[in-house]
């Protein structure tokens, strides 16, 4: 292993010169310059960037947690965290938590001892009391499509509230008098606001939850093919079904195909996220389409501008748009305008 005695003895200087030289920590006349530099080149010196990272107390890397990795949204979400981390010098490392709270605070732990500079987190269901202790220490965490309220640290959501009350109003409006509903997990805030703008647009049109078939707790595919299990032994089903992620989109599309085929055509399916499926199915004409690529864009930007001092990591929530967008046949999501 070459080390700065090595270059030092050979350019005829002293070991603090060439730490000078090699990393600018101080003028060095341009002939010292020189030779230093000619001796690393000959030598083949290669600097060992992870003690030079520990000794200036920053890593040039990021933690990513994403609470389910196989959902399209997540991996959108995370390939523009680490097309904007790559762009900017920084590494990414990702974590898939499963909604698992007790997963994330290992994951969480592991990360800081690993010396990250920040974290991006889509946090888990449970209590986050644990990322106290952290953020009250200066740890940079950026929250990402969900927020813990009570913790101060920014958060880049969606307006979710806001998209399943246009939605909703637009299944009313078009005929439809009884809906369906697969809920994902009610602690988080996603789930949250979007059953607060779904009673809102029901209470505008004279209907509450009552009157609304739900299926509740359900994130994965699995979930969508029991939710279309029940539908097809429903003598009289919902008219509309509204899905609150592409999973369960795309897995009661899938169920119905496979239990009650019959109700592919008869059943308005739809939700949040663009589904390939029910692009198949001709199963909707209007979808939520969520802004997973801008919202990855948003939150690595800023942490990465907290971690370089272009600007500070303030505790506020930066809101997206959710836009309702018409399915197109012949076009995938990106050839819309509005959709990601």
């Amino acid at each position: 292993m070459v080390r700065l005695r090595d270059i030092a003895e050979r350019a005829g200087v002293s070991t603090t010169t060439v730490s000078h030289v090699l990393n600018g920590s101080r003028y060095v006349h341009p002939a010292t310059v020189e030779r230093v530099l000619k001796a690393v080149q000959e030598l083949n010196y290669r600097p060992n960037m992870l003690a030079r990272s520990l000794r200036r107390r920053q890593t040039h890397t990021i933690g990513l947690l994403v609470s389910d990795i196989e959902n399209p949204f997540f991996a959108e979400l995370a390939r523009q965290v680490e097309t904007t981390a790559y762009e900017r010098g920084y590494n990414v490392v990702l974590c898939n938590t499963d909604e698992n709270r007790d997963k994330e605070i290992l994951y969480v732990d592991v990360l800081f001892a690993k010396q990250v500079d920040g974290l991006i987190l889509a946090p888990a269901p449970g209590d986050h009391a644990f990322l106290r202790a952290y953020l009250d220490g200066g740890a940079r965490v950026v929250f990402v499509n969900r927020y813990i309220p009570g913790l101060s640290a920014p958060a880049v959501v969606a307006d979710d509230e806001g998209a399943m009350y246009a939605l909703v109003s637009r299944l009313l409006e078009s005929g439809h008098r009884r809906l369906g509903a697969i809920v994902g997990l009610e602690s988080v805030t996603t789930t949250q606001s979007r059953l607060a703008g779904l009673r809102r647009a029901l209470e505008s049109h004279g209907q509450t939850l009552d009157d609304t078939w739900l299926v509740r707790g359900e994130v994965r595919r699995e979930g969508g093919r029991r939710a279309a299990q029940a539908l097809a032994q429903m003598p009289d089903p919902p008219s509309a079904v509204i899905a609150f992620n592409n999973m369960t989109f795309d897995g009661v599309l899938l169920g119905l195909l496979e239990f009650a085929p019959h109700l592919v055509s008869r059943i308005e399916v739809t939700g949040f996220g663009y589904s390939l499926v029910a692009h198949a199915c001709r199963s909707c004409r209007y979808y939520v389409a969520q802004p997973s690529y801008e919202m990855g864009r948003v939150a690595a930007t800023m942490l990465l501008d907290a971690l370089t001092g272009a600007a500070p990591l303030e505790a506020r929530r930066i809101v997206l748009e959710n836009p309702l967008v018409e399915m197109v046949l012949g076009e995938g999501p990106a050839a819309r305008p509005g959709a990601v």
